[in-house]
């Protein structure tokens, strides 16, 4: 077998590397996406993250993180989430699509992990890698979630606020779009 064949079969399991000026973005409804930062999402997204250039984009800032969604009053937002520090903690994201203020505590102190996050806004917060009991908790004090989370290094996850209650969303990568 000559090199090139094993180099090129290789390559079919991998998928092609992010642009250098890559942006991250990522529609997490179960409806059609629609455009996003002016890019056609694919047909199933999947709560997945797609790379693309910044330069294809309707002004996506290359490093950056973006999730698209519906909010609580029916309307489309595009939400620039923290930018990601430590790989060798764990990023939580906590993404208000709520209609009132929210944070995540720890449940059995109430101890605020990501402090009181605008609707429509994202917070974020690295930790340490912890086996904890996080709550999604509304300004009214209504508890939207519970989550008994192991977080692992490296680990990025999102808790997604809404009026009726909270998902977890562990991030995950999908294949380049566009050229």
């Amino acid at each position: 077998m000559s090199p090139d064949t094993v180099w090129a079969g290789d390559n079919e399991l991998y998928d092609d590397p992010p642009p250098e000026d890559a942006v991250f973005v990522r529609w997490i409804e179960e409806e059609t996406a629609p455009r996003v930062l002016g890019i056609q999402m694919p047909k199933n997204p999947g709560d997945v993250f797609f790379p693309i250039s910044a330069a294809l984009t309707d002004g996506g800032r290359a490093g950056s993180f973006y999730t698209a969604a519906v909010d609580a009053t029916g309307n489309v937002h595009v939400i620039r989430e923290p930018d990601r520090g430590d790989r060798s903690k764990v990023l939580l994201t906590l993404l208000n699509l709520s209609d009132e203020r929210a944070r995540l505590v720890l449940s059995d102190q109430n101890i605020d992990v990501i402090g009181t996050t605008d609707i429509n806004t994202a917070g974020g917060r690295t930790v340490n890698p912890v086996a904890a009991t996080l709550l999604v908790v509304t300004s009214s004090g209504a508890v939207l979630g519970s989550f008994d989370v192991q977080l692992r290094r490296g680990q990025n996850i999102t808790f997604v606020a809404r009026p009726d209650g909270a998902d977890l969303i562990e991030n995950r990568f999908g294949p380049n779009i566009g050229g």
